[in-house]
């Protein structure tokens, strides 16, 4: 009898079941042969594996369930299905802790494999119903692997939505600096401009004038020289308020709608 190290060497399976089995799992499918059911099913995906775990659960002819996973007979299908249910509840919990765009990022990467994986486990359960249509078992665990997809799209479609949200948020936020920087640049050019005819002709020409204030400077050193320093604070600060003051986003006249 061909040997395969994914099946049991208890197994008493047909050889034409172990011939369309290699070394590794592959895709998660359902195959019969003679009233022999075989399911090979992968275990919960985590985001970095390559390799799948496979799960092997095998029915014969008479109805008795076995499986390479722990839990007795048709109890290891159950519990395969509970293990998906806990790594979608857990990314639920943390999308629902989460508020930054790097934790949406980091549960769409963990949920990707399990959607994927959830998917094809599906199909594969459903690819059994059809071969055993009386088998009621097969039934409860294809709906109940259908809600597990559903539950992994609506988690992937909110955690999707969030990304989205806070991306637009933040690229809203910069284009609002950015604007706040180009009309502060402007104002301090248009200030430049006015002050500049003024700064050349004095530097040219120089402002040395006598006012008459020489002697009460001279005798009054150095707090004329401190005034006037906090004078010119001041009004740098003023200036400093003027150019940098936020202004309001013009707002955008759109075209009537049609009616």
């Amino acid at each position: 009898m061909t040997s395969c190290p994914l099946i049991p060497a208890d197994w008493d399976l047909p050889q034409v079941l172990r011939f369309r089995l290699g070394n590794r799992p592959g895709r998660q499918r359902a195959m019969q042969y003679e009233g022999h059911l075989l399911l090979v099913l992968h275990a919960v995906p985590k985001r970095r594996d390559r390799d799948r775990t496979g799960q092997l659960f095998w029915r014969d002819p008479e109805g008795r369930w076995r499986s390479t996973m722990a839990g007795q007979g048709e109890q290891a299908v159950d519990n395969l299905l509970g293990t998906y249910s806990a790594a979608i509840d857990q990314l639920t919990d943390d999308f629902d802790e989460s508020d930054e765009s790097i934790d949406y990022f980091e549960i769409l990467g963990a949920l990707g494999p399990i959607r994927r994986s959830i998917r094809n486990l599906h199909a594969a359960l459903q690819n059994a119903r059809e071969i055993q249509p009386e088998e009621r078992l097969i039934i409860n665990w294809r709906d109940r692997a259908y809600d597990l997809v559903r539950r992994a799209e609506l988690l992937h479609n909110d955690a999707q939505t969030a990304l989205d949200f806070e991306t637009a948020h933040q690229a809203e936020a910069q284009a609002e600096a950015s604007r706040q920087r180009a009309v502060a640049a402007h104002r301090l050019n248009i200030l430049a401009a006015f002050f500049f005819p003024l700064a050349t002709l004095s530097a040219i020409l120089g402002v040395n004038l006598h006012h008459g204030w020489e002697e009460w400077e001279s005798s009054h050193a150095p707090w004329v020289l401190m005034g006037v320093i906090v004078v010119g604070i001041l009004i740098g600060l003023e200036l400093v308020y003027a150019i940098t003051r936020p202004t309001k986003r013009p707002k955008i006249e759109r075209p009537p709608k049609n009616e």
